[in-house]
């Protein structure tokens, strides 16, 4: 695996395991929890090239999203209909009337967008978290586990320091398809992952 440096240098894939080589001696040292932070931090676009061993989406956040979009095309097209149906002293438009449907597909792109992007993707390089805004990688050094929090909606990965990230992709209402994903994911937790 290599990441992309801020000066374009590549790094070596044993480093993003959370070791280092020592010079001349073969052997390698265990970064600290801080230094791994940092790395992460520094390297916030890393990717894998590796392929995807588990991919996980959102029935429930798919269904919701268009539950949303007909719910706001349904209220902007009964808008548009009714703007001009009595004289209010204000002159209204054609262009006025398909104003209010042309904004309500504008909220249901961007809802639906927003709705359906969460995904999780993880490999033996490490997992792939995207939510409604951003994406980022995090390699099995700096992850402690997921957890699935009782009474929780989402799953959560564990990070260092008591940080996690939500996993909008993990929905407790998604039944036995959640549980078959959180599954995997465990098996590629307990392959990959770091014992200490």
């Amino acid at each position: 695996m290599t990441t992309n440096a801020p000066d374009g240098a590549t790094e070596d894939r044993n480093n993003v395991d959370g070791t280092t080589p020592q010079a001349g001696s073969g052997q390698t040292t265990r970064l600290s929890d801080e230094e791994l932070q940092l790395y992460t931090a520094a390297y916030a676009g890393t990717t894998t090239d590796k392929p995807w061993r588990l991919v996980v989406t959102s029935k429930t956040m798919k269904q919701l999203a268009w539950i949303i979009v007909v719910v706001v095309m349904a209220v902007h097209i009964f808008m548009g209909a009714v703007v001009d149906v009595d004289f209010t002293g204000a002159a209204v438009s054609f262009i006025d009337t398909l104003a209010f449907p042309g904004v309500g597909v504008l909220l249901s792109v961007l809802a639906y967008i927003g709705f359906t992007r969460a995904r999780v993707r993880a490999n033996e390089d490490g997992v792939e978290v995207r939510n409604f805004i951003g994406t980022r990688f995090y390699p099995w050094a700096v992850i402690y586990g997921m957890s699935f929090p009782k009474g929780a909606r989402v799953a959560r990965l564990e990070l260092p320091d008591f940080e996690f990230v939500p996993m909008w992709a993990f929905q407790a209402r998604d039944g036995e398809s959640v549980v078959r994903a959180v599954a995997e994911f465990r098996e590629l937790e307990n392959k990959y992952m770091p014992e200490d």
